[in-house]
């Protein structure tokens, strides 16, 4: 706790968390729960406050999980994330949600925090001024976040009678618009990035930068990531799974739903390459070239030429960043980005139905599942290499 002089002499103060405990930082998987924050200017009210803050911080510091109070905000949270419904959750996702709720529990009150207050009382109102409180102090994104991952556990509540409805985080009319979309990679981008990629002796990167694009891979899977409590032994692409000038086969990390990815397409009699007459034209010749200047191993295909295993997401993310500072390419430029441009120029090639070749199960989220198949992917990438080459026949025509 720190006093600090105001106006007319008098005396504030304030808890400031100590540096090495603020974001990124985290203690047994979890950041910090408590942030700084006034605490006023009556002393004795003040080192109440503070300490009720120092045992939190302790209880994190030391990872004491001490069993919250039977029916409040903390012990339904608790309730939640030892439930079927988060434990299927995605590895970032749950991260996040877990974060946003530390970030509601240890809200300051007037006379407590917020997940020492029973979740029977929560009403509308309260969850209208939490919402304004937590923008006030983290931002619009952050707030809505809590307010989404708050409705979320109240709906699972509700659901098995923990509380009763309505859900107090229902229908507030929250919404948030990205003011900045998922940035398109272009072909140009992409193959500038796996130019300077060979240049700095980085080949591992040119290829997942051309799994990615090429064939709309998510970077969890084209890294294989491993993330705690998930089996990542099926995550990503082996060498196994790969029959040049034939198929591609893999896993969704996702859905876990399997997919194979024919890498030629119909034959075209009409061809000048024997082997397109025959066989059917390559459908991604950029992406089998990198794979093949990767030199064919066992296992998994993209592995970090420094230490011989799988990257880790901070090591992609560096080298990412290092191949597109050295290439001169955009700050926006980002590593989803390639799955992005990807399916972009699939769909300026008239292929709008991507699932075939991305993986994806539905067109929007309340349309059914359409099983992709061999048949569509091989269509969908016979029409994008169709498109490339034109694309490139006009541009050296002008």
């Amino acid at each position: 706790m720190r006093p600090k002089k105001i106006a007319g002499d008098a005396v504030a103060y304030f808890w400031e968390r100590p540096s090495w405990a603020k974001p990124p930082a985290e203690r047994y998987g979890r950041e910090c729960p408590v942030a700084s924050e006034p605490l006023g200017t009556d002393l004795a009210a003040a080192i109440a406050k503070a300490n009720l803050l120092n045992a939190h911080m302790d209880d994190w510091r030391l990872g004491v999980e001490a069993k919250p109070a039977e029916g409040t905000v903390k012990a339904l949270f608790a309730w939640y994330r030892g439930h079927d419904r988060f434990k299927e959750l995605g590895h970032r996702t749950r991260i996040g949600y877990r974060a946003n709720m530390d970030r509601v529990e240890a809200f300051q009150l007037k006379t407590t925090l917020f997940g020492e207050r029973r979740a029977a009382e929560i009403e509308a109102q309260h969850a209208d001024k939490l919402y304004r409180a937590l923008v006030a102090k983290h931002g619009k994104r952050t707030g809505a976040y809590c307010m989404q991952v708050c409705r979320r556990v109240w709906n699972e509540a509700i659901r098995f009678r923990k509380v009763k409805g309505p859900n107090p985080f229902g229908k507030m009319g929250i919404k948030m618009v990205a003011q900045h979309g998922n940035r398109a990679t272009t072909r140009a981008e992409y193959n500038l990035f796996r130019e300077t990629a060979r240049r700095l002796g980085m080949q591992s990167m040119a290829t997942a930068a051309a799994i990615s694009f090429e064939l709309l891979r998510r970077v969890t899977d084209v890294f294989g990531y491993e993330f705690p409590g998930e089996d990542a032994d099926e995550r990503g692409f082996f060498w196994e799974d790969y029959v040049p000038g034939e198929r591609f086969a893999m896993r969704q990390g996702k859905t876990g739903d399997r997919q194979v990815i024919p890498l030629r397409g119909d034959p075209d009699p009409d061809s000048d390459d024997p082997a397109a007459r025959a066989v059917g034209p390559l459908l991604y010749p950029e992406l089998e070239a990198e794979l093949d200047r990767l030199g064919r191993g066992e296992g998994h295909i993209v592995v970090n030429e420094r230490t011989g295993k799988r990257y880790d997401e901070g090591q992609a993310r560096r080298a990412f960043d290092k191949i597109k500072k050295a290439a001169g390419l955009p700050a926006a430029m980002t590593l989803t980005g390639f799955r992005h441009g990807g399916a972009t120029e699939l769909g300026d090639a008239g292929v709008y139905d991507i699932r075939a070749v991305s993986g994806h199960r539905t067109l929007h989220q309340t349309t059914t599942y359409n099983k992709a198949t061999e048949a569509k992917a091989r269509s969908a990438g016979t029409a994008r290499q169709r498109h490339v080459v034109e694309k490139a026949l006009r541009g050296r025509s002008r």
